[in-house]
């Protein structure tokens, strides 16, 4: 009987870790199969020699962002877009400002508690860094500053 009541817990607890781990893994599916086709596609057309983060970028238009390096061995930025028919973007990194001037325009303009993000973005104004933060009320901000010039772009506050 105390092998029963120990039986069962531990084999419910397996089935709801697998079904867990499979509705996880469905969910992340779609996301995955779109930045391995970004993948595909800017290393086609771009000569990519490593890729060293890639994620997604949404706003009014939705990005896969690589960081990594090209042919000449100098650090890039892809934008490549969701839409096939617009254009892959590609600056490379010392054409812009760095990560952390962007947080340091932050800092100066405002005092954040807690930087959640940064990474970079493409926007209508161009690329930018996005710089995701609470501030001193636990308020959830957004700060956009221009990648070519590291002018402050705009700010979104207290999400």
């Amino acid at each position: 009987m105390k092998k029963w009541m120990v039986l069962v817990p531990a084999g419910l607890i397996l089935i709801i870790l697998a079904f867990s781990i499979t509705v996880y893994s469905v969910a992340r599916g779609p996301l995955r199969d779109s930045i391995d086709q970004a993948e595909t596609k800017a290393g086609d057309e771009l000569q990519l020699s490593s890729i060293e983060e890639s994620y997604q970028y949404n706003s009014t238009k939705a990005y896969t962002v690589f960081v990594g390096t090209d042919e000449n061995q100098d650090d890039v930025i892809v934008f490549v877009p969701e839409d096939n028919e617009e254009e892959i973007v590609k600056r490379k990194m010392d054409e812009g400002i760095s990560e952390d001037e962007a947080i340091a325009m932050l800092n100066q303009e405002d005092a954040p508690s807690k930087i959640m993000s940064s990474k970079l973005g493409l926007e209508s104004e161009g690329p930018v860094w996005e710089i995701i933060y609470l501030d001193e009320e636990e308020t959830l901000n957004y700060y956009y500053v221009l990648f070519d010039s590291g002018e402050w772009w705009r700010t979104i506050r207290n999400l």
